[in-house]
């Protein structure tokens, strides 16, 4: 199977950034990635929309001239913003293709999401005597469809659009880390958000996204190393990290006692995101928590920013199995 390929862009769009990663052989081990990341001098995206379109356009259209990808297949990550991920009962007797169908059907009623007009997607979690429980996840489609519309305008081929925590996730599996019976924190810990994730049994359980107060008027960008750097006369770094501390311990109290009753609890954490000085993020999670943190190891040396990239390379290998 050839899980990547030269005709394929995987794009990752952030507030102020573009990020990208292609490789140049389906082989993965020996072939190095063609990745980067360009830092914009403002706003491109807000609360998960994108608000700057002229200069999104312009700054793609010249990345996609330099590297000669007019034409070419796209995969992109979807702003966290607007998922929404819930467990859903439906008949056994659904085929395959009837399951999309069933569940369109009954969106207003036995199956309620918080916005109309959804793109979804779902897996069977488990088979049972008269019904099959999936895990259905949804995007409004409001939402997707400018995201979309940008790409064809600057003449990519939008193929997939997929969730920042389950590309990660694939990461993770690849990476041979997950382990039978854990309960995994992922903390996509980024500059100007935070997306929670429990996965246990190799099943997202829980998610929970947070914007963070300060951040757009604190991170600016330094000319001469083109990196966005911490400017802030309110707080320092690590009064910004521990601020964070607060969500994220309600957040693991919260699965421990109402999602999974009391019946197991957070025992592991992963720590990813585009985050700076991750040390000072480990040093205050050790103190709060004393949870084991795992690490991620991308090949070809890929930083872990481009971790959401990577795994959406490996979307059908190993999650859906």
């Amino acid at each position: 199977m050839q899980l990547f390929n030269k005709e394929h862009v995987f794009i990752l769009l952030t507030e102020r950034t573009i990020r990208y990663l292609t490789w140049h052989s389906s082989n993965v081990v020996r072939q190095n990635a063609d990745y980067g990341e360009l830092v914009l001098d403002s706003l491109i995206i807000e609360d998960g929309q994108i608000i700057n379109e002229e200069l999104l356009t312009s700054v793609l259209n010249n990345l996609i001239e330099q590297k000669n990808w007019k034409g070419h297949k796209l995969s992109f990550i979807v702003p966290d913003n607007f998922v929404t991920m819930r467990q859903e009962s439906i008949p056994k007797q659904l085929k395959k293709d009837e399951i999309l169908s069933y569940i369109e059907l009954h969106m207003d009623g036995s199956i309620r999401l918080p916005f109309k007009n959804p793109y979804i997607d779902y897996h069977i979690l488990e088979e049972g005597k008269d019904k099959n429980k999936i895990i259905l996840f949804a995007y409004p489609s409001e939402r997707l469809k400018p995201f979309r519309q940008l790409f064809v305008d600057v003449g990519l081929w939008p193929n997939v659009a997929d969730i920042s925590y389950l590309s990660l996730y694939r990461a993770y599996l690849k990476a041979e880390l997950a382990t039978k019976d854990e309960h995994l924190l992922m903390i996509q810990w980024n500059k100007y958000d935070l997306t929670m994730t429990v996965f246990h049994q190799q099943t997202p359980k829980f998610s929970r996204h947070v914007h963070l107060e300060h951040a757009a008027q604190s991170w600016q960008k330094n000319e001469e190393s083109k990196q966005l750097e911490w400017k802030s006369s309110l707080l320092t770094l690590a009064d910004f990290v521990e601020q964070q501390l607060i969500p994220i311990e309600r957040f693991i109290d919260f699965y421990r006692y109402s999602v999974v009753s009391d019946e197991g609890q957070i025992n592991q954490i992963l720590l990813t995101g585009d985050f700076p000085n991750k040390q000072i993020i480990e040093d205050q999670l050790m103190t709060r928590f004393d949870l084991p943190i795992k690490k991620l190891t991308l090949p070809n040396d890929l930083p872990i920013e481009f971790g959401s990239l990577y795994g959406l390379g490996l979307r059908g290998e190993r999650f859906d199995q």
